[in-house]
């Protein structure tokens, strides 16, 4: 299955990531074609149907649902976000959030994902509703573990800028 091109804020999102990993000690992300159109889908899923949760419109948890766009590897994780319409902001967002646990303390499951030196690929979806609950924009990065098919990064940057 062809993956679903990244925009220009997905990639610049991918340059991000790398960038906030680097200054972490954290090797790259690539883009893999499973985990993107897994994102992809996730992302206008959302948008389409003004939601924000892990579990899709059709009841499958992260990991179900990237299984189904063939990603069977692990380790997986999943960050989701509405409201942001650029990268820089979905970043911010994902490295500052609290992300509290049943006691009340933070755990930042959102920037534990993105800097998990296990992750090794990514997938980058955006979708954007007009009118809807979270500011129109909704994000999705599905992380993996075993590198597969993958996106090479200069190609996802050429495809965002319409070369």
């Amino acid at each position: 299955m062809t993956p679903d091109p990244l925009d220009r804020e997905e990639s610049a999102f991918l340059n991000l990531v790398n960038d906030y990993r680097a200054q972490h000690g954290v090797g790259p992300l690539q883009v893999s074609a499973a985990l993107q159109n897994s994102s992809s889908w996730m992302s206008r899923d959302m948008a389409a149907k003004n939601y924000a949760a892990h579990v899709d419109s059709l009841g499958r948890d992260p990991h179900t649902r990237i299984v189904a766009f063939h990603y069977p590897y692990s380790p997986w994780g999943e960050n989701i976000a509405g409201g942001f319409p650029d990268a820089q902001n979905a970043l911010h967002e994902w490295a500052m959030a609290c992300d509290a646990d049943s006691s009340g303390r933070c755990t930042y499951g959102h920037r534990t994902n993105m800097l998990n030196p296990n992750f090794k690929v990514i997938g980058i979806g955006r979708a954007y509703k007009a009118g809807s609950a979270y500011g129109g924009w909704y994000w999705t990065t599905d992380f993996g573990g075993t590198v597969d098919q993958v996106v090479n990064a200069r190609q996802a940057s050429n495809i965002a800028a319409g070369q």
